[in-house]
């Protein structure tokens, strides 16, 4: 994932969003396993759940080893989206992730919000401009931002 995102960081000004390259498209499907196994450090029950695809309303560079991503997944269980968060910091010379920040769910009476994955298109729009309004199911945050 750092390798792919190092490649991607090279080829994005700061401030910018990222064009979808071959190194985009390796960083995407990277998160798909890459997330869970994060989340499941802390949180037992998503050492058994898993992504299908994160579809970022933002990807962009945001400083000089840094991104952000915000969008929705798909839950592979049911199907359904929930929103994510994602602001990471790769290592200066090793293909590592130094620091990371994860958000992901909408917090809701029984847990986590599951929302159909038919409102798709919707949904992404409803959170624009949103990342810190949302009441966040899981937050995750790790390593040390240099």
């Amino acid at each position: 994932m750092a390798h792919s995102l190092r490649g991607l960081l090279k080829q994005t000004a700061v401030g910018a969003s990222f064009e979808e390259t071959e190194d985009y498209r390796l960083l995407m499907v990277s998160f798909d396993y890459f997330i869970p196994e994060v989340l499941g450090e802390l949180y037992p029950e998503w050492k058994s759940d898993a992504l299908d695809d994160l579809i970022p309303l933002v990807a962009k560079r945001s400083g000089e080893r840094e991104a952000i991503l915000f969008g929705l997944s798909w839950l592979i269980r049911d199907q359904t989206v929930v929103p994510t968060y994602l602001q990471l910091q790769i290592d200066p010379v090793l293909d590592r992730v130094n620091w990371l920040e994860c958000r992901i769910g909408e917090r809701g009476p029984q847990g986590m919000l599951r929302r159909p994955g038919n409102s798709f298109d919707r949904q992404l729009y409803r959170l624009q401009g949103r990342e810190d309004l949302i009441d966040w199911a899981y937050h995750v945050t790790f390593g040390e931002k240099k």
